[in-house]
């Protein structure tokens, strides 16, 4: 099972991109705004668990009802190792390829609760689930929109910093991104490729300690909406234009092609302290139920992965 993350590639630029401020003054105002923003987001946000309608500690996969969207919330912490079995032969090549402690942990609990509460509404062996990845436009099958072969449920994953997610319905195509707040990322180089001409006028207007949170917010939404779709990199996100943050999330214009199939919903979700979040919903609009996912992951031997 594999992700597609646009995103992902133009934080590898970022990176690369580390000295810009250095070189150009003028954009230190997005890197200084962006630590800014990381103390308001611990101040504001909700604890990780208060979320509106999540239930915390659950060791059991609840109905998933019609019209509702679940999100599933998780610790990297809690990719304990025991949940290796639960990964096919291409998931568990892929997470051995990763590096880092923390990226290892961040991809065995993505797709192990994805394989635990899939197999949880389906009635089937979580270890048993087959993926498919097919590129809506090259017809590659290891870079598109991961999908189930069979069961009729859409998900969404992501993860990044402390926080692992997971969306699921059965009524629409669904997109979810999470992004870590990080002080030393500096994307101001990166806000004409990002925003639309719209979204950088009304970035621009905002006072430094609101605009890194913005961007972020602007990022997220656009991203869980390109997951929605399965477009990733082929759309280009400055085509894309949404309302500006703190106005309640909704597409303003879709400027790519192909044209969106159904109407698009955006949600902004609360992951807690130091993160921002956003789903994204093609189809009618749903009930967005949140859950916390670390009980689940905790409880092994689980009836639906034997």
């Amino acid at each position: 099972m594999v992700s597609a993350f646009p995103l992902a590639s133009l934080l590898v630029r970022l990176e690369r991109e580390r000295n810009t401020v250095k070189r150009n003054p003028s954009q230190s105002r997005t890197l200084v705004s962006f630590r800014t923003a990381l103390a308001y987001s611990d101040r504001m946000a909700l604890p990780f668990g208060a979320m509106s309608g999540m239930a915390a500690g659950s060791v059991t996969v609840p109905s998933l009802r019609a019209g509702e969207c679940q999100v599933w919330w998780a610790s990297p912490a809690a990719g304990r190792s025991e949940l290796l079995a639960l990964l096919d032969a291409g998931e568990h090549a892929r997470w051995s390829r990763f590096r880092r402690d923390e990226d290892r942990a961040r991809y065995l609990a993505a797709h192990a609760l994805a394989r635990l509460v899939l197999a949880g509404h389906l009635g089937t062996s979580a270890a048993e689930l087959g993926f498919s990845a097919v590129c809506r436009h090259c017809g590659g099958t290891d870079h598109g929109k991961p999908r189930l072969l069979t069961g009729g449920i859409e998900f969404s994953l992501s993860h990044s910093g402390e926080r692992v997610v997971l969306a699921v319905t059965r009524d629409a195509a669904v997109g979810v991104d999470v992004e870590q707040l990080n002080p030393r990322r500096d994307v101001a180089a990166l806000i004409p490729e990002i925003l639309s001409a719209t979204e950088r006028r009304a970035l621009a207007a905002l006072p430094a300690a609101a605009s890194a949170l913005a961007l972020l917010r602007y990022w997220t939404r656009k991203e869980a909406l390109l997951k929605a779709t399965g477009d990733g990199l082929a759309v280009a996100l400055s085509t894309i234009t949404v309302t500006p943050p703190p106005a309640p999330p909704a597409l303003v214009a879709w400027a790519a092609a192909p044209p969106l199939e159904a109407e698009a919903h955006l949600f902004d979700l609360n992951p807690g302290p130091g993160h921002v979040a956003s789903l994204a919903v093609l189809g009618p609009r749903l009930a967005v139920v949140e859950r916390d996912a670390d009980g689940l992951l905790a409880a092994l031997p689980f009836a639906g992965s034997a």
